[in-house]
């Protein structure tokens, strides 16, 4: 009988590299820049690359709150280069920290993106990937779920004006006109995936979630509640484990309260609690990606912004920003944006992800009419458009309506986009 090769299973292998840019660096992830004083917790670039029945898959997140398509895809090609994996082997994200550099420019004509760091960038990432590539080694797998019902809200409040308001600007809201409660719904599901080497020890856990990654305004880098969450299992499970994050379609939502630490422990514990239970398998995975070049057209920059900024509830100071931005789109004049959509599976999992923050009600919509038996959406992959708005989104306003340079795709881009990816999962799904 023929001696079972590597090749027939799993192989896995992880890396990890340092990008934190030097202290002193502006964070983004607000309207107004903040320098940074020191490091709450490193930014990393991380990587996982699998291999089985002859097929690699490289899935690769940054500590970014964004990365450009330009810059992805010189990375891509690198990391290709290096490892002939194709280039649709090779799938990113950006995690949303805002509590990182500025990657592009945002809210203003001001250089606020060090581009020094930025230029050094897809280099690393094509050398985190090459390091994955090299230690892969055999690996069994466990796909786990759990859920978290307490961290975050949708902070989107509808009202009988048709209007909605951004929770952290409800007191600006009109006095005379009831709420009608949240405007879209929340996703509470934690999807896990780990990876045991042959002696059962964990080396590497991915998880989902969808909550937005803004739980640290600090004056520190951070990752985030993720960051948290990897130094929690590296605690319980050894230092050899990387934990990578996959973002959620989460444009929407927003922490009930609670800072990234505590945020990161109270999920940490959900995930902890699961891996516990893992049975891992010594089986081969299905292994496939895709990705699609579509164009987009923008939002409207009509009459109707002013009204829609107006509306919005931000105070008149937080206005102005806005209204520079509709001039400058005004002036650049364009009406369509040239993107990349990914869709790739692990076994019976199938990930989709859009390039840009992605509304709950978008993922979900995504999960019910996947091919596949488990689906996870994934946001800010491969090129960042910004808020990808919903057609109820659109008609009721609030901060992710409003347009800017880093806030581009409209409703009917959105919706096509959504169709593209569904047929890319069922292509996928359909592969012998």
């Amino acid at each position: 009988m023929p001696k079972n090769r590597d090749s027939d299973f799993l192989l896995a292998g992880t890396a990890e590299v340092d990008i934190t840019p030097p202290v002193g660096t502006l964070l983004a992830g607000s309207l107004e820049p903040r320098v940074s004083v020191g490091i709450e917790d490193p930014l990393y670039v991380k990587a996982i690359v699998l291999e089985s029945g002859g097929r690699r898959l490289a899935y690769v997140i940054f500590d970014l709150v964004n990365l450009s398509r330009m810059d992805g895809d010189r990375f891509v090609s690198l990391a290709s280069e290096k490892t002939g994996i194709s280039r649709d082997g090779i799938v990113w994200a950006a995690s949303h920290t805002h509590t990182g550099p500025y990657t592009v420019p945002l809210f203003s004509d001001r250089d606020r993106v060090d581009s020094d760091w930025l230029s050094s960038l897809p280099g690393k990432a094509a050398e985190c990937v090459a390091a994955a590539d090299k230690a892969k080694k055999p690996a069994r797998f466990s796909r786990l779920r759990s859920f978290h019902y307490g961290l975050g809200h949708n902070r989107r409040i509808s009202f009988k004006n048709g209007k909605a308001v951004n929770t952290w600007n409800l007191g600006q809201a009109p006095e005379d006109v009831q709420s009608l409660g949240a405007s879209g719904p929340v996703d509470p599901e934690i999807g896990i995936f780990a990876f045991d080497d042959g002696k059962g020890q964990l080396m590497s856990v991915m998880f989902h979630f969808t909550l937005h990654t803004n739980t640290n305004f600090g004056p520190g880098f951070s990752g985030d509640y993720p960051a948290v969450v990897a130094a929690r299992i590296r605690e319980r499970f050894g230092r050899q484990v990387s934990t990578l994050f996959i973002p959620g379609s989460f444009a929407d939502t927003n922490s009930t309260g609670a800072r990234h630490r505590e945020t990161g422990d109270k999920l940490a514990e959900k995930i902890i609690a699961a891996l516990e239970n893992r049975r891992p398998e010594n089986v081969p995975l299905k292994l496939s990606a895709v990705k699609k070049e579509v164009v987009v057209p923008r939002r409207e920059c009509g009459n109707k912004q002013e009204k829609m900024i107006a509306d919005s509830g931000w105070p008149e100071e937080a206005q102005k920003y806005f209204l520079n931005e509709l001039e400058f789109m005004r002036k650049e004049g364009k009406t369509e944006d040239l993107t990349l959509l990914q869709a790739w599976r692990i076994g019976d999992t199938g990930f989709a992800s859009l390039p840009g923050e992605v509304f709950v009600e978008t993922g979900l919509k995504i999960k019910k009419e996947s091919p596949f038996e488990w689906t996870y959406p994934v946001e800010l992959g491969a090129d960042s458009l910004g808020y990808l708005i919903t057609q109820k989104a659109w008609r009721e306003g609030g901060y992710e309506s409003l347009v800017t340079r880093g806030n581009r795709a409209s409703a009917q881009g959105v919706d096509m986009m959504v169709d593209n990816v569904l047929d890319m999962l069922r292509e996928i799904a359909g592969e012998k």
